[in-house]
């Protein structure tokens, strides 16, 4: 194996071979020292071999690498001579180093005094082993690119590398972790906006085709940037104006990213539309919550759009949660982290069972331990269920502090997954919870309301009276209690679906 490149020392410090060899290549010779560089994620993996796999417009900066040349802690006599005879300009016959590495280099002297150092001497540099070594290079730049070159038409394709060579092991830990940090830290990167700007506003250079295609590595979220960009009334959403100031393309090009990998919008021309009316009902939620309005954390904005759009879940929900929890204080915000939270959070809420009963009754206390007791076994016989079921009744329920009845009854009810209705006593209270659900399922376009009644048969006749507008609707009616049971289990692993 060999590797050829122009040898000298790069700001005067560091010695280095620079030069192109296959990707595959520098692959098998290198590794990523485990105590520098970060194990690479699965899908970053997959998105930069995509990327390594189109033709046009594929471009990366050299692969630095590092390489020690002598495993003591004192240079030796071969690696000085090798350092000054680089520094003169001379060439360097031949010698082994450490890991059974051969250097060379040749010379060729211009002719002109007052050309440049590196024309003056263009030192051509060697490395050179017997066979197919095991890994003997640090990978300190690139680490991304080189674990991602598995398949043969990215391993043939050839890079530029850069080879760092240390004279002592001290040198080359001191180094490589120096390097590592002056790399990854000390860059100032050009921002984002300013590349977008480049791109999507030359249409010459970048057609409106060559956007929408991930070939070029761009896709459909730049072509919809650029064609809201310019577009979006900022007059119609003051509220949202400061997050998008000082970066509107970049936001634009963010909200477009998650949402069409969220698969709440699509990659069609109506999902421009469909943003600006979901950025127009967040800027109705910025507009009744202050406390929404003063935040610029963009992740939280762009999980709001979500919510809009999705509908899975009430966007109100997610405000009062966000609300309770102060997330608006937050500078930033991921808002993968924050959808995912919630919709687990709504999950949980979605297998709680809200009780709606008369309280004071023998009778009823005796359904409502029932219930407790029929919930406790489905989650035993079924433990993969996550989240499990959960009873509640607002009677039961504490915060610490008072708090009004009715709202919290009517936020059980907005929320829970089931509402179980005791229609013996005909309690208006019942009835009127009863009535809640009906109307959030019609507002929801639910096929029907959440909702569960019974009826104790065992009770005397005046306290089984049903009003007309519940007598035609189905009911778990019984005399025993453990009838109650048995036909309540069967009800709740439908509705749950745990059984078909």
């Amino acid at each position: 194996m060999k590797l050829k490149g122009i040898l000298d020392f790069s700001l005067g410090n560091f010695l280095c071979l620079r030069g192109f060899a296959p990707m595959g290549i520098l692959q098998d010779i290198s590794e990523a020292p485990e105590d520098i560089q970060r194990k690479p994620k699965d899908g970053r993996l997959k998105e930069i071999s995509d990327y390594l796999r189109k033709g046009e417009l594929v471009f990366f900066p050299e692969v630095i690498l590092c390489a020690c040349l002598h495993e003591g802690e004192v240079p030796s006599d071969l690696v000085a001579a090798l350092y000054a005879h680089v520094q003169r300009g001379e060439p360097f016959r031949t010698g082994k180093f450490a890991g059974d590495l051969f250097v060379s280099s040749t010379v060729t002297k211009a002719r002109k005094k007052e050309d440049i150092r590196a024309v003056q001497y263009f030192q051509v540099g060697t490395l050179s082993c017997g066979e197919m070594p095991s890994p003997l290079f640090a990978r300190l730049d690139g680490n991304h690119r080189l674990s991602a070159t598995k398949d043969s038409q990215v391993r043939d394709r050839v890079t530029p590398f850069c080879l760092i060579l240390c004279q002592t092991q001290t040198d080359y830990r001191r180094f490589s972790r120096s390097l590592f940090h002056n790399i990854n830290h000390k860059q100032v990167p050009l921002p984002m906006e300013h590349n977008l700007r480049l791109i999507i506003e030359d249409e010459g250079l970048f057609p409106d085709d060559m956007l929408k295609k991930t070939a070029e590595g761009f896709g459909w979220p730049y072509y919809l940037t650029r064609k809201l960009h310019n577009r979006l009334d900022f007059e119609l959403i003051p509220h949202l104006q400061p997050i998008f100031k000082d970066e509107p393309r970049t936001r634009i090009l963010s909200l477009f990213d998650f949402l069409i990998a969220q698969k709440a919008l699509s990659e069609t021309e109506n999902a421009i539309q469909r943003l600006k009316k979901a950025l127009v009902a967040t800027q109705s939620l910025f507009e009744q919550h202050s406390a929404l309005r003063a935040s610029k954390n963009f992740g939280l904005l762009v999980a709001c759009v979500y919510f809009d759009l999705d509908r899975k879940v009430p966007i109100l929900a997610f405000v009062r949660w966000v609300l309770a929890n102060h997330l608006h204080e937050i500078a930033e915000s991921n808002p993968s982290d924050l959808v995912v939270i919630f919709q687990k959070i709504m999950l949980t809420r979605k297998r709680t069972i809200f009780v709606s009963m008369p309280f004071g009754k023998t009778e009823t206390e005796n359904h409502y331990n029932s219930i407790t007791e029929v919930v406790e076994s489905i989650n035993r016989d079924y433990p993969d269920f996550k989240p499990p079921l959960l009873v509640k009744r607002v009677d039961f329920h504490t915060e610490g502090v008072s708090y009004p009845l009715r709202s919290k009854i009517d936020d059980f009810m907005a929320n829970c997954g089931l509402l179980l209705a005791d229609l013996t006593y005909c309690n208006p209270n019942v009835y009127h919870e009863i009535g809640f659900m009906d109307g959030k399922a019609k507002g929801e376009a639910a096929e029907r309301p959440n909702v569960l009644m019974f009826l104790d048969e065992s009770v005397p006749a005046d306290a089984q009276t049903v009003g007309f507008n519940l007598r035609d609707s189905s009911q778990i009616r019984f005399t025993q209690i453990t009838d109650f049971k048995t036909k309540l289990r069967t009800n709740l692993e439908q509705h749950f679906k745990l059984t078909s």
